[in-house]
């Protein structure tokens, strides 16, 4: 980072409204300016008069706009403190997008890598140059969401979600198999439904235009598994089951179930007071995350990065022993048990038949009678 960037950004919290917390975020706008050429991306602090802007600190100040928004800097926190990589400032822009795009949340299919163009911040007559590696998290007005129009709450959770995954998988998306960007897109479309049932505000209550997007619907009732017609490969390559898979795990006794301190310990500002639990500290929707974030980026460093649905399962279990019953339930009723079956269970069954089915199944599965994997035989 050049002597100048780091100036900025230690002026930022002067400069512009921002939280009174360590997530502190730098709000800029892009210009205008004239379509094509190598002109690069001029950027500015975004004005006191920017309604959208205005709107958008109230997202980030309050409601789930500021618990992701916390969630984010926490992961930052984790990664440097356990890999010793640079700490990055959190920077939100408005306007059109320049770069180019990773994948599609519709396709989950990569798109060609391309470098990053020359991007400039002007603030009063001071003008620097961004790095090209500095992370930019993107309120577009030049996208249009898979699931139908565009709302900034939407936005603002893609943005982070996607920005909390480069910090745990940086290559997570890039010359990947459908599987494992299935991971991705299933995060972001799990948190997209967690925004939509979450205790905002009145002022900045979007509930109702997330709900009316069909990833709400999708990941709710299941249609992950139930478009796969029984395909364990392609139930575990579908970022709806993946939602639904963490969906149900988050609103399961597993949020509220606290791990050993010291996990959590990398993702705190401070060390908590004496005879108190961190977990206490982040809630139960950040217990959840710092546990997942944790699992996942242990499995990277142990050179087994989670490929797909399954391997981030059996990484989160092997994280956390005392969770495996309930994650392996879950995850078996979710599929229908059919990546440990060859048939799986008919769901259009009896529900009594189905949950003694399913029951059977998890126990076989938690002795080692039978693995995750063992559906997968007759693809």
């Amino acid at each position: 980072m050049t002597l100048k960037m780091a100036a900025l950004l230690a002026l930022a919290p002067t400069l512009l409204a921002c939280t009174p917390r360590d997530d502190d975020y730098l709000l800029l706008r892009r210009a205008k300016t004239p379509a094509g050429g190598d002109e690069p991306t001029r950027l500015a602090l975004a004005s006191p008069n920017d309604a959208e802007a205005y709107y958008l600190r109230h997202l980030l100040a309050s409601g789930f706009g500021a618990e992701l928004l916390r969630t984010y800097a926490m992961t930052k926190r984790f990664v440097t403190r356990t890999t010793g990589a640079p700490t990055t400032p959190t920077t939100f822009v408005l306007g059109r997008y320049d770069g180019p795009s990773s994948f599609s949340l519709h396709t989950d299919i990569p798109a060609p890598v391309e470098p990053e163009p020359v991007r400039e911040v002007k603030i009063g007559w001071w003008r620097t140059t961004l790095a090209k590696d500095q992370p930019l998290l993107w309120i577009t007005d030049n996208h249009t969401h898979p699931w139908g129009s565009r709302h900034t709450i939407g936005e603002l959770v893609e943005s982070l979600a996607d920005a909390i995954l480069e910090t745990i998988a940086p290559q997570a998306g890039r010359d990947e198999s459908r599987a494992s960007l299935a991971l991705r897109s299933g995060y972001i479309c799990f948190l997209l439904v967690v925004a939509a049932e979450w205790r905002t505000p009145s002022i900045i209550d979007d509930r109702d235009q997330l709900r009316a997007l069909r990833v709400f619907a999708d990941v709710r009732a299941n249609e992950g598994v139930r478009h796969a017609h029984g395909d364990a490969d392609a139930m575990v390559s579908n970022g709806y089951t993946v939602a639904t898979v963490l969906y149900r795990m988050a609103i399961s006794s597993l949020g509220q179930r606290m791990a050993d301190p010291a996990v959590y310990l990398p993702f705190l500002e401070q060390r908590p007071p004496r005879d108190v639990h961190p977990a206490l500290l982040l809630g139960a929707f950040r217990n959840f995350q710092a546990k997942l974030l944790a699992a996942w980026s242990r499995a990277r460093a142990a050179g087994r990065p989670p490929q797909d649905l399954i391997d981030l399962i059996e990484a989160y279990c092997d994280a956390y022993p005392a969770e495996r019953a309930e994650v392996t339930r879950i995850f078996l009723i979710t599929t229908y048990g059919a990546t440990a079956l060859a048939d799986g269970v008919n769901a259009d069954a009896p529900w009594d038949q189905v949950e003694s089915r399913l029951a059977m199944l998890t126990a076989d599965v938690l002795f080692g009678r039978k693995g995750l994997r063992d559906g997968f035989a007759r693809h």
